[in-house]
């Protein structure tokens, strides 16, 4: 990540902290279910570490808004079986995540959530039949997704989290370079399952 990054998002937070009427923050960490749209493999088989911290601010009686700073594991897997062959595949990809919310309230237990996030490659294993001598296209640096959302309290202050979070531009190329449409290359799929402590709050 870069310096002027790292500034960036320390300028966004701050200004959070300064100018909230309400103010709270926390922690949250959980597993991942990923797939990788335009490979050989399809379904959500590969699992991976999911944790980050979050600044947010009610803005209204309903109306949240919220920054977050993610790491997290996405990729895909393709199990050996005899319908495929016996083949082996694993994608493991980390990433710096950066989600920016809205968050509506519906009642008590329940809230949404809706918005971009700007994401930062920062490393990738990849290996198929126990070679990773592979010869694909590199990963894009950067990526944006958009993330759909949904939290339940089960207190005042700990949290379910359910998330989807998918790629709107391509994480690289396919092998073959060729495109159709909107399909540009291989796009990121990703469940996420969560707890959330909320830590923070002031008035």
């Amino acid at each position: 990540m870069s310096i002027k990054f790292k500034f960036l998002i320390i300028f966004i937070f701050s200004g959070i902290i300064l100018n909230a009427q309400e103010f709270y923050g926390g922690i949250t960490a959980g597993m991942t279910a990923t797939q990788v749209a335009g490979d050989v493999c399809s379904g959500y088989d590969k699992a991976g570490l999911y944790a980050g911290v979050y600044a947010n601010l009610k803005v209204s009686k309903k109306s949240v808004f919220q920054l977050e700073i993610d790491y997290i594991q996405k990729g895909s897997r393709l199990v050996p079986k005899e319908e495929n062959g016996y083949q082996l595949y694993k994608l493991n990809l980390q990433y710096i995540d950066v989600p920016v919310l809205y968050k509506y309230i519906i009642s008590k237990r329940f809230t949404v959530e809706i918005g971009p996030v700007y994401g930062v490659f920062i490393k990738k294993y990849e290996e198929a039949n126990f070679s990773n001598e592979l010869a694909g296209k590199p990963f894009n640096t950067h990526n944006l997704s958009v993330v759909v959302g949904m939290y339940y309290y089960i207190t005042d202050n700990f949290m379910f989290n359910l998330r989807s979070s998918n790629s709107v531009i391509p994480i690289r190329e396919h092998t073959s370079g060729a495109t159709r449409f909107f399909n540009r290359g291989q796009y990121n799929d990703v469940l996420i399952f969560a707890f959330v402590y909320q830590f923070l709050r002031s008035k």
